[in-house]
């Protein structure tokens, strides 16, 4: 029986979102069509589904179909994945808009639970304002430099309320989660179109789980709700508490693997710290432009791109951890940048160099596993929080079984890379 069902707005959060309730002996699995969604129909516990729809202008005919189709697996709870730094605007991958159109199409029967805070992550929500740790820092949204920055989605508001209220969302509440919200401070929420959950600990997202693991088993149909990998761990520990079954599942560990190939469209300065770290350690590091011609094109034979698969493929070849990156050095399309890593991954992995391959990057990942070929990816292992290993599955032989990390910019230690590799 399908309890729980998730469409991810990104590559690297559905993974995440899959780790929560695999961390806690739930079987799952990740489809990257939701064509296969009734080849999973009662085979696991959970089932997502990864999409690009943050990437999108309009999210909403990207998810709305799949959230749809999710309802004839009859689970407990349906959720839409979204980053945990809520990256969203009116213009581009409108977590409003989703909310919007669940009310709208009938799906969602009273006011959306909205969770964006990952505590393990440093991610909390307080007051409906949500805030970042970055070391030993914890800034507002609006003021942590990576989302306040953001080249596509900046975040000018940390209150999340009004966020979505931009976004066409509708009224908004707030429940606090101090003192513990009751069932009847829950449901008091009724007349919202969603509601902003406040979450600084692990406890307060373990109280919101039982809170919505209570309500989906009070309905005739799957409680809709929007949030981030918080959002998962809350579902999947209410649930194995309530059932009294399961058990938290030890991360395992990987063996080494050699070489590594990681591709990073990610900007973010957590990433280009990792790439600095990698590269101190004796990692080649490649520079992704060296793959374009002039103009932002990417080429599609000869020149420069042959160049750059020449050099990663030498690279490869004798077994060097090899970093091909446009973390670095001025922005580009990352529709162009994520289709040339895309490339350059399929290649590489296909001449059979690649021992372990990294991704770095939401809108990237879902380019470069498209352009694998994967039907399905399942997580064995997790390095760090909100990043884990996968195995890939896919008709081509040359990728399947490939064990990938899918790393949001923002996600690891500064020796991630390193970590991927031992």
């Amino acid at each position: 029986m399908t309890l729980f069902a998730f469409v991810a707005d990104d590559f690297t959060g559905a993974t995440d979102a899959l780790w929560q309730f695999r961390r806690f002996g739930l079987t799952g699995s990740l489809v990257t069509d939701a064509a296969r969604l009734h080849e999973a129909d009662d085979a696991y516990d959970v089932i997502g589904v990864a999409t690009t729809a943050r990437a999108a202008a309009d999210p909403v005919p990207v998810v709305l179909p799949v959230l749809k189709a999710m309802a004839a697996l009859r689970p407990l709870v349906i959720q839409y994945k979204v980053c945990s730094t809520f990256d969203s605007s009116p213009a581009h991958g409108s977590i409003g808009a989703v909310i919007a159109a669940l009310h709208r199409d009938g799906l969602a029967r009273g006011p959306v639970p909205v969770l964006a805070a990952q505590p393990e992550l440093g991610r909390y929500t307080w007051f409906a304002n949500h805030f970042v740790r970055s070391g030993a820092e914890v800034h507002r949204l609006d003021r942590y430099p990576p989302m306040r920055d953001h080249p596509i989605t900046p975040a000018s508001e940390a209150d999340l309320r009004i966020r979505l209220a931009e976004q066409g969302a509708g009224p908004i509440g707030w429940l606090p989660a101090s003192p513990p919200p009751s069932e009847e401070t829950y449901r008091a929420l009724g007349e919202n179109a969603a509601f902003v959950a406040d979450a600084h600990t692990e406890d307060h997202v373990r109280t919101l789980g039982r809170l919505l693991v209570a309500d989906a088993r009070s309905r005739g149909g799957p409680l809709y709700c929007v949030g981030s990998g918080g959002l998962s761990y809350a579902l999947a520990f209410a649930h194995v508490a309530a059932a009294g079954a399961g058990k938290r599942q030890e991360i395992e560990p990987l063996g080494p693997a050699a070489p590594v190939l990681v591709v990073s469209g990610s900007r973010s300065p957590i990433t280009a710290r990792q790439i600095d770290t990698a590269e101190r350690a004796g990692w080649r590091v490649l520079d992704a432009s060296a793959g374009l011609r002039g103009g932002g094109a990417a080429a599609g034979s000869g020149g420069s791109f042959a160049g750059l698969l020449a050099e990663v493929a030498e690279s490869l070849g004798e077994g060097r951890h090899t970093i091909v990156q446009s973390t670095r050095g001025p922005a580009r399309d990352p529709a162009i940048i994520g289709d040339l890593l895309g490339r350059v991954a399929s290649v590489a992995v296909r001449a059979g160099l690649v021992g372990r391959l990294v991704v770095a990057g939401g809108d990237t990942s879902g380019q470069v596993v498209a352009a694998l070929g994967a039907r399905s990816l399942d997580v064995v292992a997790a390095l760090a929080p909100g990043a884990p290993v996968c195995v890939l599955t896919s008709d081509d032989p040359a990728c399947d079984g490939l064990e990938v990390a899918l790393k949001g910019g923002q996600v690891g230690g500064d020796d991630y890379f390193l970590a991927v590799a031992r």
